[in-house]
């Protein structure tokens, strides 16, 4: 994922959580006193974190999912995270991160306990991190004047704009061809789309919404197209997490699939405006990379 945007709406703080956030990514900022109550019982106990008392996460810019906002952080991915460690008596510090850097500040720099932003769960991620239960689907969304839903009708539509570096983006080019432009980002991407450069756009479906929810462009998931692999198979997303720390993946693993199981994540989903089919089911959940 490589989007990025504004935040839209407050949210509120789960009481009992204190979050300190670094100044620069890679340093974290030490909380010197504790928000969590001394008569907390932690769900599972023995759990191990970077920081004792403290669940380090890294935050990259990419809501709906996730956005470092002043000594705070915002997103549905921080709701969930925020649940979790309230349930362990956990602080929460924030480390910003980039998607360039992300993974190495689990897997070698060992700077943060896992990172958030909608990351997508792949084998080649799962060689160097471990990755908790899944939460959410993401789709290819088409954001058009039109309300376009198909691959077909964007092969007659014009120029199509994309986020560079999204899985479709290959399968796209063989389909448009030279039709199909590139952009670094979410926001060079609406740039064009807005001053009609592009007759359409491509982007993670969760953050289009988002993006383009202060115009009059329409964003919808892409229907199937045997073509376009990522509308045959919707990726799959958790959150990255050290390797060797298997308790605390397993601990927050637990956490997840009672969300799914009690209507938590369905109901995030709701708070910002997402589907519920955007929720990974049970079975699954049940199979995917860990």
């Amino acid at each position: 994922m490589n989007t990025r945007s504004t935040l839209h709406r407050p949210l509120a703080m789960l009481a009992g959580i204190g979050v300190a956030v670094a100044a620069l990514a890679g340093c974290v900022s030490a909380s010197t006193d504790s928000s969590v109550a001394d008569d907390c019982t932690p769900a599972h106990d023995g759990l191990t974190t970077y920081t004792e008392g403290t669940l380090t996460v890294g935050v990259p810019e990419n809501l709906p999912y996730t956005q470092t906002k002043g000594a705070d952080a915002a997103g549905l991915e921080i709701d969930v995270i925020k649940k979790i460690a309230a349930a362990e008596c956990l602080d929460v510090a924030v480390v910003p991160i980039t998607y360039a850097n992300g993974i190495p500040m689990i897997s070698e720099q060992k700077k943060t306990d896992l990172i958030t932003g909608g990351w997508y769960v792949t084998e080649a991620r799962a060689e160097q991190v471990g990755f908790t239960a899944p939460t959410f689907y993401d789709s290819m969304g088409i954001i058009s004047k039109e309300g376009v839903t198909t691959v077909e009708d964007l092969e007659e539509i014009g120029a199509v704009g994309s986020v560079a570096g999204f899985s479709w983006e290959a399968d796209m080019s063989a389909v448009l061809g030279s039709e199909l432009k590139t952009y670094p980002g979410t926001v060079e991407t609406k740039q064009d789309l807005v001053s009609g450069r592009i007759q359409a756009a491509l982007d993670g479906y969760a953050v289009a919404t988002v993006a383009y929810a202060d115009t009059d462009f329409i964003v919808e998931p892409a229907e199937v197209d045997d073509r376009i692999a990522i509308t045959t198979s919707k990726p799959i997303i958790a959150f990255p997490i050290a390797k060797e720390n298997t308790d605390l993946a397993d601990a927050i693993s637990e956490h997840i699939d009672g969300f799914r199981e009690d209507g938590t994540l369905e109901k995030i989903l709701a708070d910002y405006d997402l589907p519920a089919s955007l929720l990974v089911p049970t079975d699954v959940a049940a199979t995917s990379i860990r």
